[in-house]
């Protein structure tokens, strides 16, 4: 596919979101030397602000063992910390991987030229791509603003000795008093701004990746089932000229490799999700369990009541957008078998035609093994998985609530 000029690398709004965040954390393909320095200074900033939140949350939950509703209080702003630092410390292993990643899908997926059809599924991709990804960031900056308003509302006609940080720091200096309350309290809010964009950026490309790998399956369906469109009869392909029947096996020989292609593509791109992923369902089900507990059981105002239920509706919409990805995935690729099997090749000739129906066999076979993105490569996810970790998380919620009781 050819690439495109660059004044149109900006059609998408989805492609431009997805990019904002990961070039803000660090983790995009630099176009200069100058911009390669810069990315490697935000992320040594990210790698910092979250080792300082994690230092934060340990420090809470350490100093608040002897109280169950402080634990679990913290625990629900400790666990996307953790689950920040796991995702940083993975995508750090597998940089070098991850920056080719996008490269390629760069010139390959997002800046090729498309005919009508290619052009259609693209722009369905962008609409659903933001739609999930504006939803999904819309609730974890929701969360990031509960946060930052608690405070700040609760400090109103305190005394200077009675104010409170988003966060408790223990620095053994009073962190009430001017200026080092103001300096703690900005420190804390840039913390605060810049986790929820780690928290939202790496499932945003996830999810994005998913549906253009999704998009990819459909086109090459597309191209199958219109290769042999024309042929109705096995008189026909009889008719048809030695130079005509080379084109059609060089069409469907194009189809094989990009076939293969896509499969490597996915394959690549589970290597480097897969160990995320799967800490990420791990953690999601307890932390769907301890925001409901706070919401539900926990001694509180409504402001901070409000705390929880942005947390679990970013869990909640986070679990969706990747399962309901994957599970594009999944079946795009299964269809191209489907379509392979729809594309007239039954009245080609045996004898004459025997390299085209091997291509399509090859391609129906390897079709019956799907793509998927799987968690630590133990199970393949999708939407039974979702529909699995809110069941568990249904389950631990009952188990903590007798054991208030």
């Amino acid at each position: 596919m050819m690439m495109m000029k660059n004044v149109k690398e900006d059609k998408f709004l989805s492609i431009r979101l997805v990019r904002f965040l990961m070039r803000v954390t660090g983790f995009w393909p630099a176009e200069s030397e100058i911009e390669k320095r810069l990315l490697n200074g935000v992320l040594s900033y990210t790698i910092c602000i979250s080792s300082i939140s994690l230092w934060l949350e340990v420090t809470e939950l350490y100093l608040g063992k002897g109280d169950f509703y402080a634990l679990t209080y913290t625990a629900c702003s400790s666990m996307p910390v953790v689950i920040i630092m796991l995702k940083i410390i993975f995508f750090l292993r597998y940089r070098k991987e991850l920056l080719n990643m996008l490269k390629y899908t760069q010139d390959n997926f997002w800046y090729a030229q498309y005919d009508e059809y290619g052009s259609k599924i693209l722009e369905k991709i962008n609409k659903k791509g933001l739609i999930l990804m504006c939803t999904f960031t819309f609730f974890v900056q929701g969360t990031v603003c509960t946060y930052i308003l608690t405070p700040i509302l609760e400090n109103i006609g305190k005394n200077e000795s009675d104010r409170i940080l988003p966060f408790n720091v223990w620095i053994g200096i009073s962190t009430t008093v001017s200026p080092i309350f103001e300096i703690m309290f900005i420190i804390e809010i840039s913390a605060l701004i810049h986790c929820g964009i780690c928290f939202c950026c790496f499932d945003n490309l996830l999810g994005l990746l998913n549906l253009h790998t999704a998009g990819q399956f459909k086109i090459l369906q597309h191209r199958l089932k219109s290769i042999l469109m024309r042929v109705e009869r096995t008189d026909t392909v009889r008719l048809l000229i030695e130079k005509q029947k080379q084109k059609v096996y060089e069409k469907l020989r194009e189809c094989v490799i990009l076939h293969h292609e896509l499969i490597w593509y996915s394959e690549k791109m589970e290597q480097i999700f897969m160990y995320s992923t799967l800490c990420q369902l791990l953690v999601s089900g307890i932390m769907l369990c301890v925001a409901g507990f706070q919401v539900f059981l926990a001694r509180g105002t409504l402001i901070r009541r409000l705390i929880f239920i942005a947390h679990t509706n970013g869990c909640f919409v986070q679990l969706f957008v990747v399962t309901l990805t994957a599970t594009d995935l999944m079946n795009e690729s299964r269809a191209v078998g489907d379509a392979a099997y729809n594309a007239n090749w039954q009245v080609l000739s045996h004898e004459e035609n025997r390299g085209v129906r091997t291509a399509v066999l090859m391609i129906m076979i390897r079709s019956a093994r799907v793509c998927s993105i799987s968690a630590g490569g133990f199970f393949p996810v999708s939407l039974e998985t979702f529909m699995a970790v809110l069941s568990t998380a249904a389950s631990y919620f009952t188990l903590l609530r007798k054991f208030v009781e």
